[in-house]
């Protein structure tokens, strides 16, 4: 039997609930994105190697663990559905496991095995509500600009969320009342940092799956998969549709450029363009202006250009902008190293950067759920779950590739412990620019490369709603 969603334009509410739902996986981008491997790097004094080893094992065994998460979720039978036990049972041992990894560094200093097991779990857990989470993009809604707008609302709180952490581990949690010290190296406000975020991960959690409630439970019954011997098969079926292929290569390396990019903000902006913490403050006014600029413009575009060719443009036009800056320092057509011009230049720069992975990254997420239908021509099922699980798993193997680059880079350039700014060579800052510069293009290039492939367009799909609603006209009513 195919299930279509509810008629009609989804409530705002409805909108705002399901986006309220990544607020969660925004602060976990920037806690692990941003400011771990610095704070156990540089502040607890680990081997950044060893650092980015832990976040790349833990995404591997949580990417592995996801189209697990998904096929169960697509196959769980409760009175709640299919989705809302996983978003309820999640959200205590989720904002648990985050304050643990921030609250216990003495413990983590001594065991990189226990560091790594709790960034397994705050994985894990995470994704066990994001995969319900966002599947339900394909079950609220068939019409393509309406999952558009689901995923930009997504895109936006996620954003919001980890903006509001890193506004605030900036300007409260890690600012430095010595003018001659920088916050971020201080240990004392990271626990704070690990707490609040624990308090907000419960809190929206609960709220959008509460705000979802009623409307989950008023959608038609989809034909999901059993449990049992076919769940290996599904899964594989999933990774050899050609058009999520296609996707998933592409969603590959714009996570990766996502992930090099912000894994290494902080050392950039210390050790390349010797910031001030004052001027450190202002870098989140940007990545505001990059999250807003990306919700209003990526709606505009998929309506005249598509989601695959936007999303190609965008990735494209953020590597060459990554790119032009750390030319133009290396090349000694830049101001002033930590004045003021230089600080407002590069914000500029990494605005525009960061609005161009944005708006790819959000177009990327919401091509996923026109493979749904693709597939369920084919095959007669639904299996948004995988699907979903499926492009979550690859894009952590993309912040895996994106961490061990950055990893690998500040050992390479002479940051493998604890180093002052004052005390790098300049010769060792041109380093890093170049080759930082080199990547963002190299993968900008993949990316756009990877997206090509993609076929399915508006019209394509539009053709198999129109499909699909022939056959539901054809089937008898379910007793």
């Amino acid at each position: 039997m195919t299930a279509a969603a509810l008629p009609g334009a989804l409530p705002a509410r409805i909108k705002l609930a399901h986006g309220l739902g990544a607020v969660t996986l925004g602060i976990k981008e920037a806690g692990l994105t941003t400011f771990f491997m610095l704070y156990y790097n540089q502040v607890l004094g680990f081997d950044p190697r060893t650092v980015s080893l832990v976040l790349i094992a833990a995404m591997f065994v949580d990417a592995m663990v996801d189209p697990l998460i998904g096929r169960l979720s697509d196959a769980t039978r409760t009175r709640l559905g299919r989705r809302l036990p996983w978003l309820y049972g999640a959200a205590v041992p989720m904002a648990i496991a985050w304050a643990l990894l921030w609250v216990s560094p003495d413990i983590a200093t001594h065991s990189t095995l226990g560091l790594a097991l709790n960034v397994i779990a705050v994985r894990v857990l995470v994704s066990a509500c994001e995969i319900p989470s966002i599947s339900l993009v394909a079950e609220l809604t068939r019409d393509y600009d309406e999952r558009t707008t689901l995923v930009r609302f997504r895109f936006l709180f996620g954003w919001l969320g980890g903006l509001v952490a890193t506004a605030l581990a900036y300007n409260i949690f890690l600012k430095s009342d010595d003018p001659t010290k920088s916050g971020l190296l201080d240990p004392s406000g990271y626990t704070a940092f690990g707490l609040f975020g624990a308090v907000l991960i419960l809190v929206t959690t609960l709220a959008s799956a509460a705000g979802q409630h009623r409307r989950i439970l008023s959608l038609p019954v989809a034909a999901t998969p059993q449990h049992g011997k076919s769940m290996l098969a599904d899964i594989l079926l999933a990774f050899r549709n050609p058009a999520f292929l296609a996707l998933a290569v592409g969603a590959l390396f714009i996570i990766t450029g996502y992930a090099t990019t912000i894994s290494s903000i902080n050392y950039v902006m210390l050790y390349v363009w010797q910031m001030t913490d004052a001027q450190l403050r202002l870098y989140p006014i940007g990545l505001a202006i990059a999250v807003f600029g990306a919700f209003a413009a990526v709606g505009i575009a998929h309506r005249r250009f598509g989601k695959r060719d936007t999303a190609i443009a965008a990735v494209l036009l953020s590597g060459a902008i990554a790119f032009l800056p750390y030319a133009a320092r290396n090349l000694g057509w830049w101001p002033d190293l930590g004045s003021w011009t230089s600080m407002t230049l590069l914000l500029a720069f990494m605005t525009v950067s960061l609005f161009g992975l944005i708006v790819a990254n959000i177009s990327s997420s919401s091509m996923v759920a026109e493979i749904v239908e693709a597939h369920e021509i084919e095959h007669g099922t639904r299996i948004e779950g995988v699907f979903f699980a499926g492009y979550l798993m690859v894009q952590k193997f993309g912040q895996a590739l994106g961490i061990f680059l950055v990893g690998q880079l500040v050992a390479y350039v002479g940051l493998g412990e604890q180093v002052r700014p004052e005390d790098w060579p300049a010769s060792a800052a041109a380093t890093m620019s170049w080759i930082f510069a080199a990547l963002m293009v190299l993968i900008a290039a993949a990316a756009a490369t990877g997206l090509r492939r993609y076929a399915i367009d508006r019209a394509s799909h539009e053709a198999r709603l129109e499909a699909l609603a022939g056959v539901k006209d054809r089937e008898p009513p379910v007793p």
